[in-house]
C-alpha cells in the first residue's frame, strides 16, 4: 500500500480487476465505516480492560448514568448497539460484578428495572473522562473541520437509517 492508499483501495482495485462490471463505490464508504468501527471498538476495549468492562458494557453503564430513573432492559437495548440477548448477557455480567442491580418493575411484575449501584456510578465517573481523552487523541488524525464534517455526514446517514 502507498501512503495515499488504504486496505479499502486495495480491495476495490482487486474487484475492479476481477469483476470490472461491478460498481464497488459503496465499499469505499461502507468498508471504511466498518473497518473504523472495528478499530475503535478494539481500542475502547483495550482502554476499558483495566476497568473490567468492554465498550458494549460501558455503553450500558453510561446509558444508566445519563438517566435519572432505572430503565427496563428493552430501553437499554434501544439505546445501545446490540440485540436483546446481548443486552441480557451484558446485564448478567454487570450484575455479577456489582455494577448494576435489577429490581422488579412496579408496573409489570414480569419485567425488571435496571439501575447503577454506587460502584457502577463511580466506575462511569472515573472512566468516562479517560475514555473521552483517548477518543480525542485518536481523532487528532483529523482537523477540527474534518471532525465536524464527518460527524455531520454520519448524523445524516444515521437519521436516514435509524427507525
Amino acid at each position: 500500500m502507498t501512503a495515499n492508499r488504504d486496505a479499502i483501495d486495495e480491495i476495490r482495485a482487486v474487484w475492479a480487476d476481477r469483476r470490472p462490471d461491478l460498481d464497488t463505490e459503496p465499499i469505499a464508504v461502507v468498508g471504511r465505516i466498518l473497518r473504523a468501527a472495528r478499530f475503535l471498538q478494539q481500542a475502547a476495549d483495550d482502554w476499558l480492560a483495566d476497568a473490567g468492562v468492554t465498550r458494549a458494557e460501558f455503553d450500558v453503564l453510561s446509558q444508566l448514568r445519563r438517566n435519572d430513573a432505572p430503565l427496563r432492559p428493552g430501553d437499554l437495548t434501544a439505546g445501545v448497539v446490540g440485540s436483546p440477548a446481548a443486552t441480557t448477557k451484558r446485564l448478567h455480567k454487570l450484575t455479577a460484578a456489582g455494577l448494576v442491580t435489577r429490581t422488579p418493575d412496579p408496573d409489570d411484575a414480569r419485567a425488571a428495572r435496571v439501575a447503577l449501584t454506587p460502584s457502577g456510578e463511580r466506575l462511569v465517573d472515573e472512566v468516562l473522562p479517560r475514555q473521552l481523552a483517548a477518543e480525542a487523541e485518536l481523532l487528532e488524525a483529523l482537523t477540527p473541520a474534518q471532525r465536524e464534517s464527518l460527524a455531520a455526514l454520519l448524523r445524516t446517514a444515521l437519521l436516514a437509517w435509524e427507525p
